[in-house]
């Protein structure tokens, strides 16, 4: 995390709204159950077809659904987003904080990062 980044979070009281790189993210998915966020994926269908980190929902964010999918998750709960490259994950990272998710961050360089970083994807 930058240091621009770590102020901003401590003058914010949290983490919410950070982007993650895959190293942080694959750290969070290893957690135990209670622990864990809830990962996201927020692309196409298209593109959730053809490849994914294993354990993620599929909320397509440019899907008219994607507000009524978010609003049935507790807003409590902890969630990481990801998409592509982090533009439509960032997205729907503001769209959930408008809703009161106060726990919400995303993978900074999407899913792109994660495989140039050599984790797998399933299909």
């Amino acid at each position: 995390m930058s240091i621009l980044s770590s102020l901003l979070s401590i003058v914010s009281g949290g983490t919410s709204g950070a982007a993650v790189t895959p190293a942080q993210m694959r750290e969070q998915m290893a957690l135990p159950l209670p622990e864990r966020p809830t990962l996201i994926d927020v692309r196409t269908s298209g593109e959730w077809k053809q490849g994914r980190i294993a354990g993620a929902k599929h909320m397509d964010v440019s899907a008219a659904s994607f507000d009524k999918l978010v609003g049935d998750l507790p807003r409590e709960g902890k969630y990481l987003l990801y998409c592509q490259s982090g533009g439509r994950s960032g997205m729907a990272l503001s769209r959930m904080k408008s809703k009161g998710f106060t726990d919400v961050n995303h993978l900074g360089g999407g899913i792109s990062t994660w495989r140039a970083a050599g984790y797998p994807v399933v299909k």
